[in-house]
């Protein structure tokens, strides 16, 4: 956990050292870094996280499924509360306070989404989206071990819910937290198998289709779909492209805009 917080406040000088970089240019400058980690994840995922999710699947009907996301759900949902207020949200930080307290409570610690019932929808918002709405670029495109896809400006995203998420506070022993992550890497393992077979065969590259998908999504977030995604921020430098497959990349860029 150290490493992570240094790393995490290593990357946030970055942002403001660059003076809120418009992330134009080369979004990808470490991009046979990123490839390394991608291969390592995607390797991971292939041998552990498909195999767990598949048994998870199996064995744990689709309402039990269906209630522990939402209680997942749920527990991360200080967040999102944090971040409207931070983006001066203040109808929809009420209406989000709302949602996590009557879902902690008569919902059973999230299991039963009874706040949607009650009109009070689900949200999403994190602490990228709100560097994003302040005018914060997206900095270097990264990959994280173990964590897959995310931005310079994403990136500090991971301390503030660590930070936000009750359990840190509870500190509850390894014989609970142990069982509670494995099947919390289950389950949203289990929620993106639909996309993750949509990329694996569409895409002649994977790794750019995942990359390109990622920065569109999380541009699309910040801007609540109001703004035309500038496809600026998603043009490879010619240097960047694996050599031997320029064209079968352009084309893998392509596909993820």
């Amino acid at each position: 956990m150290v490493w992570r917080i240094a790393v995490l406040c290593a990357g946030w000088a970055l942002i403001t050292l660059s003076g809120c970089a418009s992330g134009r240019g080369n979004i990808d400058p470490w991009e046979k870094t990123n490839r390394a980690f991608y291969n390592f994840d995607d390797g991971l995922d292939r041998v552990l996280l498909k195999p767990l999710s598949d048994f998870y699947v199996k064995v744990v009907p689709e309402p039990v499924r269906t209630g522990l996301g939402n209680g997942f759900a749920n527990l991360g949902y200080g967040n999102v509360i944090l971040n409207d207020l931070l983006q001066a949200k203040w109808e929809q930080g009420l209406s989000d306070s709302g949602r996590m307290a009557a879902n902690s409570t008569i919902g059973i610690a999230g299991i039963f989404d009874v706040a949607s019932r009650w009109g009070l929808p689900s949200h999403q918002n994190d602490f990228g989206i709100t560097l994003g709405k302040w005018g914060t670029g997206p900095g270097p495109y990264l990959v994280l071990p173990l964590l897959g896809p995310s931005t310079f400006r994403d990136a500090p995203d991971l301390l503030v819910a660590s930070f936000t998420n009750p359990l840190r506070w509870v500190n509850p022993p390894l014989y609970v937290t142990v069982p509670l992550g494995t099947v919390q890497a289950a389950n949203g393992r289990s929620r993106v198998e639909t996309a993750l077979r949509f990329r694996n065969a569409a895409a002649i590259d994977p790794y750019v289709f995942t990359r390109n998908g990622y920065l569109q999504y999380r541009d699309n977030l910040i801007h609540e779909g109001n703004k035309a995604v500038d496809q600026s921020l998603y043009e490879e430098e010619p240097e960047s492209a694996p050599s031997g497959a320029p064209a079968a990349t352009r084309a893998a860029s392509s596909r993820g805009r």
